[in-house]
């Protein structure tokens, strides 16, 4: 796991090697263990590089890594479960140097070019430089665990695995105010759109390639409908997948699994992380190391479960106390990791802390269970909806209610019934932070029609026939994975665990995975126990876990914001502390927090982009 910045310039112009590197320095908590740099014999593209070492400990895994013929260098980011399988295939590539899966992604495009990417099985974003070509070609992974930020213009294209790189390079970028109205919609900033406009976000599953000329192309190579096509057929729920799901969820942990450090886990007590945990024993993993955050006293505490947890599977686990007062005094650094608005993150950045501090440098996360296996209540009601929406007539129905019922029902629940025809229209009632309403009595530096807001989904939706090729389950699958878990969790997930120097991964989050659990996800769900497959398929987890209800791993913001030294924070923050918000309707705003008609949410949102307003 690793921190890449790299430039190339158009122009002929020489780079300055010596502002490069200072702007790569923000990156260096993400790679503490070595830093390289490289400079093309041409003068016109030039790379920095800083490694976690986990796999190639020694000096050999060093990075930029130049191929055998000099013609191609890679500057790469991420983790190859399969690295082993690509050095002893039938891909017969010859001459290994060292026992890296850099070296593993370098050899694979040297021979394959772009298609050697659908050979690879795990998180990354690189860059690899052609000396002979000229060119730059670079990609992210499928389901965008790890990010890849860039800038290109007429002189020059920059990328980073931060934000933060680019703008101490450039020095000038603007607030996208498209941006601030995608977060304030959905809670962050999906991609490719960035808070700035002069900044771009690769999409999962995408590449770039970019020529010295300047000319450049997108391209999808993996679009997540590989998934929904390989599993169209609707196969019956039974003692015999229970064992093919069982297989698969155990050749993901053993492949994520492959570290030369060790591997711990986060173990909040829910049935995801505790599911990993009794997944990682059983593929042999020896004095598992796992810790949780703790809330002494509040109703939100989960020690309980994870101690039960603990207790279960003979882990050494360490839990980590958390009050009001530790997270008001480590808020300032909170705001300096920060790349991007989001509503999500804290939970990583303290349970992450936690992980450095007992030294581990490599934890297994249960997100994207709940998307891959219907935890969330989005799989219960979006289908429900869908299905009302589908009865003739009843849009219309619906849109000519909506006038009469606006003062009775929350705002999101109103904008629905006016949109309910819409594109996704059910996925954002229960994914939507701010309406557009909303936001135009609360934000002022809005550029456009405020009237006019849209909620688009920025990567891409497929068309109405969706649902008629697809069944609803997997439609709300495609909707979580591609744009709550993208966009918010996956990229929240990366800065907040890379500030500690943490690698985290997501055995859940695994193509292969979820090809074998989307077959049978129309006869396995039970909205009465939506996990039902995972519980069935792990077999053992305690019986506390499975019935427990539902929590989600959150902080008491509701209680911190409402009674604590966090929440005068907050809200003296957001009344007084950025000209772009409407006093009146801010004030308005916490007066219907105060009296329990809006959640926590909103204002934490606030708080979080008056604070990144702020610089």
């Amino acid at each position: 796991m690793c921190g890449i910045f790299g430039i190339i310039h158009f122009n002929g112009k020489p780079i300055d090697t010596v502002k490069a590197e200072n702007a790569a320095k923000a990156l260096s908590h993400r790679g503490p263990d070595d830093y390289g740099t490289f400079l093309s014999a041409s003068g016109n593209a030039f790379f920095c590089h800083y490694r976690l070492s986990i796999i190639e400990l020694s000096k050999l895994g060093h990075q930029p890594m130049t191929s055998e013929d000099g013609r191609y260098t890679i500057l790469y980011n991420g983790e190859i479960y399969n690295y082993q399988t690509i050095k002893n295939s039938e891909y017969k590539i010859q001459n290994w140097h060292t026992n890296s899966d850099t070296e593993a992604v370098l050899k694979l495009y040297e021979k394959y070019s772009e298609e050697s990417l659908k050979k690879l099985r795990g998180m990354f974003a690189f860059a690899v430089w052609d000396e002979k070509e000229k060119s730059l070609f670079a990609a992210r992974d499928r389901f965008g665990i790890k990010p890849l930020y860039y800038l290109i213009n007429k002189d020059e294209f920059i990328f980073s695995s931060e934000l933060k790189a680019i703008k101490k390079y450039k020095e000038n970028l603007t607030i996208s105010q498209r941006g601030v109205e995608a977060f304030l919609k959905t809670g962050s900033v999906p991609a490719p759109l960035t808070i700035y406009n002069e900044t771009k976000s690769l999409l999962p599953g995408e590449f770039i390639k970019v020529i010295l000329t300047g000319n450049y192309s997108l391209k999808k190579w993996w679009n997540f409908e590989e998934i929904l096509d390989a599993s169209d057929e609707v196969i019956n729920y039974n003692d015999s997948s229970r064992a093919e799901i069982k297989s698969a969820l155990l050749d993901s942990i053993k492949a994520h699994c492959v570290s030369d450090v060790e591997v711990g886990a986060f173990l909040s007590g829910g049935v995801d992380s505790t599911s990993i945990v009794s997944l990682m024993n059983k593929a042999g993993a020896q004095k598992l190391r796992t810790v949780s955050i703790a809330f002494p006293g509040n109703k939100l505490d989960e020690s309980f479960f994870a101690k039960k947890a603990a207790e279960k599977y003979g882990v050494e686990h360490t839990e980590y106390p958390l009050t009001e007062t530790d997270v008001s005094n480590d808020i300032e650094n909170f705001f300096s990791v920060i790349d991007q608005p989001t509503i999500d993150g804290l939970n990583t950045y303290f349970v992450s802390k936690a992980a450095a501090d007992i030294g581990l440098k490599v934890v297994m996360s249960g997100l994207g269970g709940d998307e891959l296996f219907g935890g969330y209540s989005t799989f219960r009601y979006i289908p429900e909806l869908e299905f009302i929406n589908r009865i003739p007539f009843s849009s219309f129905a619906i849109k000519a209610a909506a006038p009469f019922i606006k003062n009775l029902v929350p705002p999101k629940a109103h904008e629905y019934l006016k949109n309910s025809d819409e594109e996704n229209a059910s996925y954002k009632l229960f994914r939507g932070l701010f309406t557009g309403d909303e936001i135009s009595k609360i934000y002022n530096d809005l550029s456009f029609d405020k009237q006019n807001l849209t909620f688009d989904n920025y990567q891409s939706v497929y068309d109405s026939t969706f649902i008629t090729r697809h069944s609803a389950l997997k439609y709300v699958s495609y909707l979580e994975t591609t744009n709550y878990m993208a966009n918010q969790l996956l990229r929240d997930s990366d800065t907040f665990s890379m500030c500690h120097s943490i690698e985290l991964r997501v055995p859940f989050v695994d193509d292969r995975l979820y090809s074998v659990i989307l077959k049978y996800i129309d006869k396995g769900y039970d909205k009465n126990s939506p996990k039902r497959m995972l519980i069935d398929s792990v077999g053992d987890l305690p019986e506390e876990i499975i019935n427990r209800e539902k929590m989600g791993f959150t902080f008491p913001f509701d209680e911190w914001i409402r009674n604590g030294k966090l929440g005068r924070m907050v809200k003296d923050n957001i009344i007084s502390g950025n000209n772009s918000f409407n006093k009146k309707g801010i004030e308005d705003l916490i007066g219907k927090f105060n009296s329990g008609k809006v959640h926590w949410s909103r204002l934490w949102a606030l708080f979080v982009l008056s604070r990144f307003l702020k610089g």
